[in-house]
């Protein structure tokens, strides 16, 4: 493998590259930029083939790599399923047609009978074929009856199945591997990777699931490869496992969460497996291409987005002024001496949780600031910080909150939180406030809390995609930019929904760096795959230019061991490049390496990403990362 160490100042100053391989070669890492060349040829060989009993195979180029398992629905307290004769095939019958978003398709229909309490009501499970976008759609409509039932099942289960895949080795020269998404942070919390086949642990929890990506080893992750994802309603559905012990298998199977109480007539479910013969990465981006024009996906509003193209001052999880101020004065102050006496040209400045009011288990009771903190209010800061607009943190909604007495909002007393429930004026008041004082950023943190610990988004099908889609349109409406924290991947997925959802966080906060440099919360290769994918900026969280930094929140002993480092990767993620060092302790000439003097980063085309081969090796080690060696683009 041949590597090339890019000097270009289109993105980064040359002395800035020889600064940091000094540094990582001290720290005994390495890091290379990879001079990629793409070869556009060969038309993809991804077949399904259905036989008489509704049995599916899926290969690549000849060869088997998915094999079906079964096909099930869970109400009235227990399973109808093709396994044990209760869920009958009643016919198979084919179509065609075209997708005015991707082009031609063929499909299979199979019709099952699903009998309860003497009424048959007609399942309706569907497989398309788009052969010009090497893809496969699996649909399942659960006909006209609500599907309900006194018993529920856990969040990290499933109450429909379809479509559900062997996870197995299918021949003595089947070599692949799989990785997949998993958990906060962009699915980099629980991300895991590994040999399929029995007995891996490919999805560990349904509620916390991801994509999964299936390749060939044989190929060091440079050949075929199979990305298997939600189409739809991402914020109700989940993959999950089914571990067989009995049988001595594994299913890897899709569908309605099972903690949903209900499932309303005519509700349709839908996932895709899509094929890339040109390795890892390039199938994730193809997939995340096929998705965003499935949907309708626009760049525009990430492209055109002041916080990620330009230089920003952060207050958050790792930087100096996180719940911390100045020796002397208040909050107001210390970030108007931090605008004034720091020799940066910031374009904005965040403000993280410690200016708003909390109630009930610390969620958010009034989103307005403290007077201990902005002695004047937020409308009075911006008019003293002329031309500097904001970015602003909130968490999860307390049940005490001081909307709910106006707004209809979902309640949760066991967990002491609350969400708004699909009332769109209630965010159109919000922005239209928010605006007024300068927000041009609404960060949307605590995202997996909010849902993994409220009991109406794991048992109401439709209030997760509410919440979110209704958040987005009102910020539309005012022109503001929403950031995703602590995502889960199913916040990312719906987020192809809503284009003002421009970035997310792909890494833990910075602070858990600075207090054990031996956690790398730098490592956003994988979790950047999957938000570029999708359309949205990887952000690798605030850093600080100067190692130590006295006075800090986060104790004595708090240090960044390679500034350079951290500043490069941010850099290079497209995502936001903020500082937030101490006005003290800013070194002011390294962090302008990555930036114009007006402020504007310069960045490449795409984010930085985990190269095949690293991957390829991660499946092999047994899910232990070897190393971090990254690749990105730009055109120059």
């Amino acid at each position: 493998m041949f590597a090339y160490q890019v000097h270009s100042t289109a993105y980064i100053k040359s002395s800035y590259l020889f600064h940091l391989v000094y540094y990582l070669l001290k720290m005994r890492f390495v890091v290379f930029f990879l001079l990629l060349i793409f070869i556009v040829g060969c038309f993809s060989d991804l077949k399904v083939s259905i036989d008489q009993t509704g049995a599916y195979n899926i290969t690549v180029n000849g060869k088997l790599w998915l094999r079906s398992s079964r096909t099930a629905l869970y109400a009235d307290n227990r399973w109808y399923s093709t396994e044990n004769g209760s869920l009958t095939l009643a016919g198979i019958t084919e179509d065609e047609g075209t997708d005015p978003k991707l082009g031609a398709w063929n499909e299979t229909i199979l019709t099952y009978n699903l009998v309860r309490n003497e009424t048959t009501t007609s399942v309706t499970a569907r497989i398309r074929q788009y052969p010009i976008q090497f893809a496969l759609t699996f649909h399942l409509a659960t006909g006209e009856q609500t599907l309900g039932g006194q018993l529920t099942l856990d969040q990290d289960e499933i109450r429909t199945v379809f479509p559900s895949f062997l996870i197995e080795k299918t021949s003595a020269d089947d070599h692949r591997g799989y990785f997949t998404f998993a958990g906060a942070m962009t699915g980099e919390a629980h991300k895991h990777a590994g040999l399929w086949r029995i007995p891996s642990s490919v999805i560990q929890g349904g509620m916390e699931s991801g994509p999964v990506v299936v390749f060939d080893l044989a190929s060091k992750g440079e050949g075929d490869a199979l990305v298997i994802s939600p189409f739809s309603h991402f914020m109700a559905t989940s993959l999950t496992q089914r571990n067989r012990t009995l049988a001595g298998s594994s299913d890897l199977e899709y569908g309605v969460m099972g903690s949903m109480k209900s499932i309303p007539p005519n509700y349709e479910q839908s996932l895709i497996v899509f094929y890339s013969h040109d390795g890892v990465n390039v199938a994730v981006r193809e997939w995340g291409e096929v998705m965003q024009k499935a949907f309708d996906r626009t760049n525009e509003h990430r492209l055109n987005d002041i916080t990620i193209n330009t230089l920003g001052y952060y207050t958050d999880n790792g930087g100096y002024y996180y719940y911390n101020t100045e020796s002397g004065v208040n909050y107001e102050q210390t970030i108007i001496d931090a605008a004034h006496l720091i020799k940066l040209p910031f374009q904005y400045i965040q403000l993280d949780s410690w200016w708003y009011y909390k109630g009930a288990g610390d969620g958010v009771k009034e989103w307005r600031a403290r007077p201990d903190v902005f002695p004047d209010g937020l409308a009075a800061l911006h008019r003293r910080l002329p031309n500097t607009p904001f970015a602003a943190h909130n968490r999860y909604w307390a049940i005490d909150n001081v909307y709910k007495q106006e707004y209809a909002f979902a309640l949760d007393p066991a967990n002491s939180k609350a969400l708004p429930y699909g009332n769109d004026t209630f965010w159109d008041q919000f922005f239209v406030e928010a605006q007024n004082w300068g927000l041009v950023l609404y960060e949307q943190d605590w995202l997996n809390v909010q849902t993994e610990t409220f009991w109406p988004t794991r048992n109401d099908i439709n209030i997760g995609e509410q919440w979110l889609k209704s958040m987005g349109e009102a910020a539309d409406k005012v022109g503001i930019n929403i950031q995703y924290c602590m995502s889960l991947p199913r916040h990312i997925l719906q987020a192809i929904e809503i284009p003002r959802v421009t970035h997310a966080r792909a890494s833990d906060d910075y602070a858990v760096n600075l207090k054990d440099s031996s956690k790398p919360q730098w490592n956003i290769g994988i979790s950047s795959m999957l938000a570029d994918a999708i359309g949205l900026a990887p952000f690798k969280d605030v850093l600080w230019s100067t190692s130590v930094q006295p006075g800090s929140p986060y104790g004595a002993n708090a240090k960044e061991d390679l500034p350079d480092r951290a500043i490069l990767i941010s850099t290079l993620s497209t995502g936001p490049v903020g500082p937030g060092d101490s006005i003290n302790y800013t070194n002011v000439q390294r962090i302008m390496r990555c930036c114009r003097s007006d402020g504007v980063i310069l960045k490449p085309d795409r984010p930085l990403i985990t190269i095949n081969e690293l991957i390829a090796d991660w499946a092999l080690d047994g899910g232990v990362m070897p190393g971090e060696l990254y690749a990105t683009q730009t055109t120059m």
